[in-house]
């Protein structure tokens, strides 16, 4: 069943679309969230604005930096971390202050228990060929579900490259106590460059990774994507563009380049609560002899956060649908795929000490297609220990 783990987890969460990330592979993703799990003002955009700032403060440029401290202030609602920052250039004249950035480190910790950890199908017949040629498969045992046991350990880091780009790098494992055969190893590296058009700030991404399934190489991925941010109201938009190239090595037929295009928003509709969604179309042209062909589609994700007893909570769910342009199999399986992944989940956040965490997820992946081999259900739960410095 591994042929069907079409993505890696942290690589397609943190490179494909960070701010559009219905997941494409949700029995790897037994682990603490990706940086796009928490709001995007929050914890994807306001970094690059703010080391966008400095640069003009570095050039000279105090003008434009004012104002971009100004809007960050006004419409992002930075952290104190980014709070201090402003203030100290703006206190010494965009003179550059004491405050020196360091390396950002991340460390997570957990584990959890999966209950189709293979993504085993929910059917145990199959229909080949058509017509006078139909023929009833039973599947065997080694298609239903196993479930498990898991646990994971990660850490990543982002740093400073010049005054420029940011630096991001990060490794994680995953290892499934019933199954060893499933266990993931990611390792991923980018490149973060943040820019201003028509005075609104984006930023471009550059990202490459690595995934070893069960020990072994599986899967090699290059992505770029680029996001604009449109400030200018209380609640602003953000677009998104990206595209992502897969290699697997031992399976070159599912070599495949997939590219979106969409758009995310979040509004706050109480001092405490805030709404977030968005949409996306796809593309994933098939490179080789990929059976179905290319594959045309969308995604869409909703969801909301609220605070609770110092808990963050937020349930979301995202919707990812296709259809591939050609049969699947002539003569074996002449069935046009159609397919849809629907995960609902709930994440609950709570500070334990100055930066630490404590994370609680549970999630419901159920995956529905024309061709049987591909419908599963499962779900996980997950409670994670998550560092930051």
């Amino acid at each position: 069943m591994s042929g069907k783990l079409s993505q890696f987890s942290r690589l397609a969460r943190h490179c494909l679309s960070a701010f559009l990330g219905a997941l494409i592979a949700g029995h790897c993703l037994g682990q603490a969230p990706a940086p796009h799990d928490v709001p995007i003002l929050e914890s994807v955009v306001a970094d690059e604005i703010l080391a966008l700032a400095i640069q003009h403060c570095l050039r000279g440029e105090d003008v434009q930096a004012q104002a971009i401290f100004k809007a960050i202030k006004e419409q992002l609602d930075p952290p104190p971390s980014h709070l201090d920052i402003i203030a100290q250039y703006e206190s010494s004249g965009c003179k550059t202050p004491s405050y020196s950035p360091s390396v950002r480190w991340n460390v997570q910790l957990g584990g959890g228990y999966d209950t189709n950890v293979n993504q085993g199908i929910l059917t145990r017949y199959m229909v080949l060929g058509s017509g006078l040629n139909e023929t009833e498969l039973e599947l065997g045992d080694a298609f239903r579900p196993v479930p498990s046991a898991f646990a994971v350990a990660g850490v990543d880091a982002s740093f400073r490259l010049g005054d420029f780009a940011v630096g991001q790098t990060g490794i994680q494992h995953r290892s499934n106590a019933s199954l060893p055969a499933l266990n993931l190893t990611t390792l991923t590296a980018g490149v973060v460059r943040p820019f201003v058009v028509f005075d609104r700030p984006g930023r471009l991404q550059l990202d490459v990774g690595e995934a070893w399934l069960g020990g072994r190489q599986y899967q090699q991925v290059e992505a770029a994507g680029v996001q604009w941010l449109m400030l200018g109201s209380e609640h602003p938009w953000l677009a998104n563009v990206a595209s992502l190239r897969n290699r697997y090595p031992s399976q070159p037929d599912q070599n495949s380049q997939l590219t979106e295009a969409g758009i995310w928003r979040e509004q706050m509709m109480a001092p405490t609560i805030g709404v977030f969604g968005g949409i996306a179309a796809l593309y994933d042209n098939a490179l080789r002899n990929r059976p179905g062909g290319d594959r045309k589609g969308y995604r869409v994700q909703l969801g909301l956060s609220t605070v609770w007893n110092e808990w963050l909570i937020q349930p979301r769910i995202n919707i990812l649908r296709w259809s591939s342009s050609e049969v699947y199999s002539p003569g074996l399986v002449d069935v046009v795929r159609r397919h849809q992944l629907t995960q609902v989940g709930l994440q609950l956040t709570r500070p334990i000490a100055q930066g630490h965490q404590v994370v609680v997820e549970w999630r419901v992946n159920d995956a529905r297609d024309s061709v049987p081999l591909f419908s599963y259900r499962g779900q996980s739960l997950g409670v994670y220990w998550r560092a930051q410095h």
